[in-house]
């Protein structure tokens, strides 16, 4: 018997022995690559290189501060959008007041009006982490996490032995799991390496990797990482992580204003959040708690009152949602435009892992003067042209053309931060607001060989009707109001927007397929345009956003821009992951660019686009700039893009579900343009002129050549030396008199040997001089109206004039009559 029970346990000694032999083995064999391991691990992650469950931090976005410099509107604007009361009363305003009259407003603290926060971008594993620098971090709230976690953190490498023995010992009285061992650099080291295995060897080889960390980071750095690390709780789908994002859930308090009961209750959730959460069972989450006061004072020597104290206040929570909340809480439409910026331009374990703060180019005073402005007037516009079944939209979209930045953005009243957004996500057909890309392909061809340009605003260009042969059968554009000539000077085709010169000249650059290339280099996106001759005429569709960034470049010079609704990303080690933004290549030439602007500039002097200077009794943009309009194929879509010395926008009007709006964009989006543009340059006063260096002359709008006395003339651009010379030898047909429906023909009597009399057409009406003329109809067939009252006065609902006189509100109203119409 003894014999037996000595073999036994020398089999258990020996048994031991080669258990232990083979640790030490594994461990000399693989320590030396754990380790390396483990510190390479430890590295990536606080070096925010990595994203994954446990480990994800959202961005959190936001914009800039403003500095109280900028104009008086501005700042009451900016403190309103940041809930500044208003105080004009006794000594004026304090701080996080405004007052109006005076334009004054005091900060709530330091020198500059501070960020708005738009809201987080949670990554796919809905982990609301916020990053809690150790420094920010309260002491109890530290010593809370050691008593419940790791009492002797302090004092062992990274792996305490003492505490694994007392957990065997423990475990074996209680013949089941009563007591841990694991150290909080071990519960770092596994949620860092995401193993889940229970192995042996996965616990020796966790082990080395935490003595390494911990050894590495030292530990604090270990804490650091512990305090950004665990579960906390849920809020819906939302998972609650961190000590930072759980102190504002439950208690609505950054960890700096924790009491010793909150930062003990935190740290009592650390096992169970399910079991031990405080919003959901209040009296476990006490007695938990409790257990860690009572190891405060009994290890770390907290006062026995205070613990007392602390032990005697319920468990209670204010909870802040940190979840759904926080994806729409302001300005949906740029959370949803940063968060598809990002997602396009960062990688997601950067988006998601870095804790990024990313500062928006939203100005906050535009945005806001542009939601006013298309939430008041697209109704108003719709009342006037009449309402169907479809609600009328429109979006727009403002950039600064220095470098792209997008400063304020309409995508309809019903944008979300995750739904659809007209402005960036619809493509429609730009109709003739896209023939200013053909005008700039010819500028920027390459001079001939004897050094001139090849094309000038000059260039006679073919203009009367004909028949297109293409791949796809014949095709015969026809002009508006079917007027046509034998050439038309490219200033006079840009100008009156005549299809027949447009669509003629891109045959003449190589057609469809070299405009695709072009357009290209621009920065459009061309794999749904076709390779057809309509694409002269603005059949491709585009974004409202490409179109913004087009005529941008066209207003910098030729400089490539790719909007952007970010300025900047910063992680929190203060490493820039996203730089500001600035202008690319040249892509135009800048004379190229330059033509293309000042041949635009007489889209708003001589054609379409005068409706932007103002109609209806409102007054418009009235400084420098240069537009197009576009009316795609039976006015399903209207356009007017332009730009001013400072910045580019684009508008676009039409049905979700693309119907006739029955009215030009000469009608509608010019005028909106004008409006809403006009508002916002007001924000800072007058903008600079354009640089200019050419001069303009007088030229035949037919010919393109120096006047012979009786020609019709267009103020052509044109650089020193590029001016035409001769005078034009081409007869000009005499000019169709115009008459609106029921108004007197005029007589003529041909005389012998004398000009033809002129053909008569029907006379295009606008719907501004429409209104008004009905208008007048209307007073003056009710007695005692007062002769000369202001015509064209808005509808029931609209929004007031701006004080314009009638003198001034007549003139709009007859420039807004001087324009040709629609186009297509």
């Amino acid at each position: 018997m003894i014999w037996r029970l000595f073999r036994f346990f020398g089999l258990i000694v020996l048994a031991v022995v080669l258990v232990v032999a083979g640790f030490v083995a594994t461990v000399a064999w693989r320590g030396a690559t754990w380790w390396a391991e483990g510190v390479a691990i430890a590295e990536v992650h606080r070096g925010y290189q990595v994203s994954h469950p446990g480990w994800s931090f959202p961005a959190r976005v936001v914009t800039e501060a403003v500095p109280l410099t900028v104009s008086g509107k501005r700042r009451v604007l900016e403190a309103k959008a940041r809930g500044y009361e208003e105080d004009c009363k006794g000594p004026g305003p304090g701080p996080g007041e405004y007052c109006g009259k005076t334009e004054v407003v005091v900060p709530r603290q330091g020198e500059v009006l501070e960020p708005i926060e738009l809201g987080w971008l949670v990554g796919p594993d809905g982990e609301v982490r916020e990053h809690l620098p150790i420094q920010e971090a309260p002491k109890v709230l530290l010593d809370a996490i050691m008593a419940a976690e790791d009492r002797e953190f302090r004092e062992h490498p990274g792996v305490n032995v003492r505490a694994a023995g007392r957990a065997v010992l423990a475990n074996a009285q209680e013949g089941g799991y009563a007591q841990g061992a694991s150290t909080l650099s071990m519960q770092v080291m596994k949620n860092l390496s995401q193993r889940k295995d229970k192995t042996l060897g996965r616990k020796l080889q966790e082990a080395v990797m935490a003595v390494a960390i911990d050894q590495h980071l030292g530990k604090d750095g270990v804490l650091q990482m512990y305090l950004d690390a665990p579960y906390l709780g849920q809020d819906g789908s939302f998972s609650i992580c961190g000590f930072r994002a759980a102190s504002k859930y439950y208690y609505g308090k950054d960890v700096g204003e924790l009491s010793l009961a909150e930062a003990a209750t935190l740290a009592a959730i650390l096992p169970a959040p399910g079991k031990f959460a405080p919003d959901r069972r209040p009296d476990q989450a006490k007695l938990k708690r409790d257990r860690v006061l009572d190891t405060m004072r009994e290890f770390l020597g907290y006062d026995a009152a205070k613990i007392a104290e602390a032990k005697a206040s319920p468990v209670e929570v204010s909870q802040s949602p940190l979840g759904a909340s926080r994806q729409v809480e302001a300005y949906p439409i740029w959370l949803g435009m940063t968060r598809s910026w990002m997602e396009k331009n960062v990688p997601p374990q950067v988006m998601y892992g870095a804790g990024l703060t990313v500062t928006v180019s939203m100005d906050v005073a535009m945005q806001e003067e542009t939601e006013r402005l298309f939430k008041t007037k697209v109704p108003w516009l719709e009342g006037i042209i009449g309402r169907r079944k479809d609600r009328l939209q429109a979006a727009g979209l403002l950039l600064d053309h220095a470098d792209g930045r997008i400063l304020a953005v309409w995508g309809g009243d019903d944008v979300t931060s995750i739904g659809f957004n007209r402005a960036t996500h619809a493509r429609r057909q730009a109709g003739s607001s896209f023939k200013p890309v053909i005008y700039a392909m010819a500028f920027q061809q390459p001079p001939g060989p004897d050094g001139k340009p090849a094309y000038t605003a000059a260039s006679a260009i073919p203009n009367s009707p004909r028949t297109f042969k293409t791949p796809q059968g014949n095709w015969s554009p026809r002009n508006n109001k079917g007027e046509y000539s034998a050439t038309a000077a490219i200033a006079y085709a840009m100008a009156m927007s005549q299809n027949i010169a447009t669509a003629t000249l891109m045959e003449q650059l190589g057609g469809p397929v070299k405009l695709k290339e072009f357009a290209t280099t621009l920065g459009f996106d061309v794999s749904r345009f076709p390779d057809e001759m309509g694409l002269s005429l603005g059949q491709g569709e585009v974004t409202i956003e490409e179109m913004a960034m087009f005529v941008g470049e066209v207003g910098n010079g030729g400089k490539k821009l790719e909007p952007t609704p970010v300025l900047r990303a910063v992680d929190p080690n203060g490493v820039e992951r996203v730089h500001p933004p600035q202008a690319g290549e040249q892509v135009l030439r800048e004379d190229a660019a330059v033509l293309t602007r000042e041949v635009m500039r007489l889209v708003v002097e001589h054609g379409t686009g005068g409706a932007a200077r103002g109609v209806g009794g409102e007054v418009g943009y009235n400084g420098p700039f240069a537009g197009k309009t576009g009316t795609a194929d039976a006015e399903k879509d209207l356009w007017f893009i332009g730009t001013t010395p400072r910045y580019a926008a684009a508008v676009w009007m039409g049905y979700d579900q693309p119907a006739s709006l029955g009215w030009a964009a000469s009608d509608l989006t010019a005028p909106l343009w004008g409006w809403w543009v006009g508002r916002l340059a007001r924000l800072d006063g007058a903008l600079p002129p354009f640089e200019l260096n050419l001069d303009r002359r007088g030229i035949c709008r037919i010919s393109g050549k120096a006047s012979n006395g009786g020609c019709p003339l267009i103020n052509a651009p044109f650089y020193p030396g590029t001016a035409p010379k001769g005078a034009c030898n081409s007869p000009h047909p005499v000019r169709p008199v115009e008459v609106l429906e029921g108004e007197e023909i005029p007589t003529c009597v041909q005389v012998e040997g004398g000009p033809p009399c002129p053909a008569v057409k029907k006379k295009h009406e606008s719907l501004w001089k429409k209104r008004a003329r009905v208008a007048e109809e209307k007073k003056a067939a009710v007695p005692g109206a007062v002769p000369g009252a202001v015509p064209g006065a808005p509808a029931t609902g609209s929004p007031p004039a701006t004080g314009v006189d009638p003198a001034l509100e007549k003139k709009m109203l007859e420039g807004a009559e001087a324009q040709p119409g629609s186009e297509n």
